[in-house]
């Protein structure tokens, strides 16, 4: 009786602790953008977006897509502001993400239901003929706004991305977020203290081998995830990811947008040569620009690339069909065969 009495003064007051993290993060970062509501399959659906920079002729705007356990700012504080000087962009939380609401779609942990949301946010915003770039596992949902829509596209971007089924399975602790009562329970209570114990660690192997950048975690609000809800949305993309790329990479082929895959060859998050090269292989035309030494984070440890990439599709430049390799000395090699 002890004992159970213990244990539920530990959790009420994980709970309580976890409750109050949650509402000083939300104090600490509100948004920083605007809202945007759907209709349709969407209805009641409420997608936060940062609009930056003006449209200008010649150049086509940009859509930014970010990747898991994130929001937009990841992208706005990496890219938005030189894309900015050239062209109109404009980042989206993901639903369920950052400050964007998750609605009510039975389906929306799949790319291509989240990529149906995002096109019509964009559409509503009068995004005309938009690049789209998305990063890790943004990166799905932008191959899937191709395969929907590439006449809609003036080009596709995919950063470090996510985009083929994978061996092995997904971290322990999705199943947990998972299983009635339990999931609530562990989301409320243990969540925000393992987060804040392990957030250094887990940035610092997300940009490995690169640095991460000084104040990385809080430039990019990452407090936010550790909210209940936006963790289980997270989870929710992240366990569900594998079946749903298993269907969708089989239409890879049919992909006709202007193509620039951009990875590191050092990403130990997500593999270049299962994802990104195997892309490049699959979508006809495509440049697959690698970043010798580079992990996962190329928009922040290889700004210039990634900028350069979005901005010759913007321009309405074609991809340089082949390899383009980038070396950390600034050698560069043109393209050649992929590996």
């Amino acid at each position: 009786m002890a004992l159970f009495i213990l244990l539920a003064v530990l959790l009420g007051s994980l709970f309580v602790y976890s409750a109050r993290a949650a509402s000083w993060a939300e104090k600490t970062w509100p948004p920083g953008g605007d809202f945007i509501e759907l209709d349709g399959e969407f209805s009641g659906m409420r997608l936060h977006y940062v609009l930056q920079g003006e449209s200008r002729p010649g150049v086509a705007p940009v859509v930014l897509i970010h990747g898991a356990s994130g929001n937009l700012r990841d992208l706005t504080e990496s890219l938005g502001e030189p894309l900015a000087r050239e062209t109109l962009a404009v980042a989206f939380d993901r639903p369920g993400h950052g400050w964007s609401g998750r609605g009510t779609h039975p389906r929306i942990a799949d790319p291509a239901v989240q990529a149906r949301a995002i096109r019509q946010a964009a559409a509503k915003l009068g995004m005309e003929k938009p690049v789209v770039l998305g990063h890790s596992w943004g990166a799905s949902v932008a191959a899937a706004w191709a395969l929907q829509d590439g006449e809609g596209l003036s080009g596709l971007v995919p950063l470090s991305g996510a985009l083929y089924p994978w061996p092995g399975g997904v971290a322990w602790y999705h199943s947990v977020v998972r299983t009635p009562l339990i999931g609530s329970i562990f989301i409320r209570t243990l969540i925000v203290p393992g987060g804040k114990a392990l957030m250094k660690k887990g940035v610092a192997a997300n940009f490995h081998p690169d640095r991460a950048p000084d104040g990385y975690a809080e430039a990019i609000a990452l407090p936010l995830l550790f909210r209940p809800s936006e963790f289980r949305a997270n989870s929710e993309d992240t366990a569900n990811l594998k079946p749903h790329l298993a269907r969708q990479s089989a239409d890879y082929e049919k992909i006709r947008v202007p193509t620039i895959v951009v990875t590191g060859n050092a990403d130990y998050t997500v593999s270049p040569k299962l994802h990104s090269y195997a892309f490049h292989n699959a979508v006809a035309g495509s440049e697959l620009v690698k970043l010798k030494g580079t992990g996962h984070m190329p928009h922040h440890a290889r700004r210039e690339a990634v900028v350069d990439a979005v901005l010759r599709l913007a321009r309405g430049e074609r991809p340089r069909a082949g390899q383009t390799t980038i070396h950390s000395d600034g050698r560069v090699e043109m393209p050649e065969a992929a590996d």
